[in-house]
């Protein structure tokens, strides 16, 4: 079945190379300012809690971008994707374009997580203490949408 993109999944999908290509300009047009040490990981609350190499910087844009292709190939597959089943071709339509919609959105929010985290290595910062309840909310937050969302597409009839 394919599943053509619509408009705002487009945006989505502009929004998500953007992001993609700003954090890759991001790191070349930093990488002179960026310390030689830079944090490796970070604590729950935002604190530093090992340092690392400034090389290690650059494993966040290779997986966020390895990530990105991966996650955009996956959209050209639906048939396997594990979706609930639709009463109606209509709702099997439905139900599919809300999953596709669903791993564009989530490609857009790890990249920015990435892209934060990054930003704020990049600085020797610490992260703020409320950045994990706030990402844990938006990316648990929308797979809890659109796993409800497709379950209620597919019991349409």
């Amino acid at each position: 079945m394919e599943i053509k993109y619509s408009k705002f999944q487009l945006i989505l999908e502009m929004i998500g190379a953007m992001i993609l290509m700003a954090f890759f300009i991001f790191i070349i047009k930093s990488w002179g300012s960026i310390p030689d040490m830079v944090p490796g990981h970070y604590n729950a609350l935002g604190g530093i809690d090992r340092w690392v190499d400034k090389t290690q910087i650059l494993i966040m844009p290779i997986i966020g971008g390895a990530m990105y292709f991966g996650l955009t190939i996956v959209t050209f597959f639906p048939k396997i994707w594990n979706v609930p089943s639709a009463k109606t071709e209509k709702g099997k339509k439905d139900v599919y374009r809300c999953i596709k919609t669903m791993i564009i959105l989530l490609k857009i929010e790890i990249l920015g997580v990435f892209f934060y985290i990054t930003s704020y290595s990049a600085q020797s910062l610490k992260l703020p203490k409320i950045f994990l309840p706030i990402e844990l909310l938006v990316i648990f937050g929308s797979l809890i949408y659109f796993t409800s969302r497709s379950v209620s597409l597919s019991n349409q009839q």
